[in-house]
């Protein structure tokens, strides 16, 4: 709102009024203070919020969509995350397991991001060795997806060819211990 602080100039809509009539994403919802929990249960009930210097209330129409990387539950028990927020906002629960737990999913989603990223870099990427595809199975990836594209984009900035090799695996791929797979699971692809 155009004088609600130093340096509000102009009139802005935030993240609720852009999600009108459509839906709210809401990331790491387990990191937000338990004061933004009440403000917000207070929205997802009533559907409306008053803006940063404004006296009136506005109305709102959103579907939520939540993510987190802890277990809520978790959370409400250890007093971190309120109950009656957690009860409204629990309704269709997903759990997407962590790329460690995808077994054969990690070579698919390597591939996938290997051809977007060899386009995006204009590169001629379009295969893995079957050194590195046993090196993806045997890591843990505890940075999930995200290391796993930062790895990719890491192979197709840095380096040339169609074969993505060993010796192209950044830290701490480059060492990973590999135990044997089957070689169908890395054939196959």
């Amino acid at each position: 709102m155009k004088g609600a602080f130093t340096g509000a100039s102009t009139d802005r809509k935030g993240a609720a009024e852009l999600a009108d009539g459509g839906t709210l994403f809401l990331d790491e919802l387990c990191e937000m203070e338990l004061d933004l929990q009440t403000k917000l249960l207070r929205f997802i009930q009533t559907g409306t919020f008053q803006k940063v210097g404004s006296s009136k209330l506005s109305r709102v129409d959103v579907r939520f969509v939540c993510a987190t990387n802890k277990d809520p539950w978790q959370e409400v028990q250890k007093g971190r995350f309120r109950e009656d927020l957690y009860y409204r906002l629990y309704v269709i629960p997903l759990h997407l397991p962590p790329l460690r737990e995808r077994g054969d999913d990690i070579i698919e989603i390597g591939y996938s991001l290997l051809g977007f990223m060899s386009i995006e870099e204009n590169k001629a990427f379009n295969k893995f060795s079957p050194e590195v595809l046993r090196r993806f199975l045997a890591y843990p990836w505890p940075g999930n997806v995200r290391q796993l594209q930062n790895v990719i984009r890491n192979i197709v900035v840095l380096n040339q060819g169609e074969e993505v090799s060993l010796e192209m695996l950044p830290s701490p791929l480059d060492s990973v211990e590999v135990a044997e797979h089957s070689e169908s699971t890395v054939t196959n692809f």
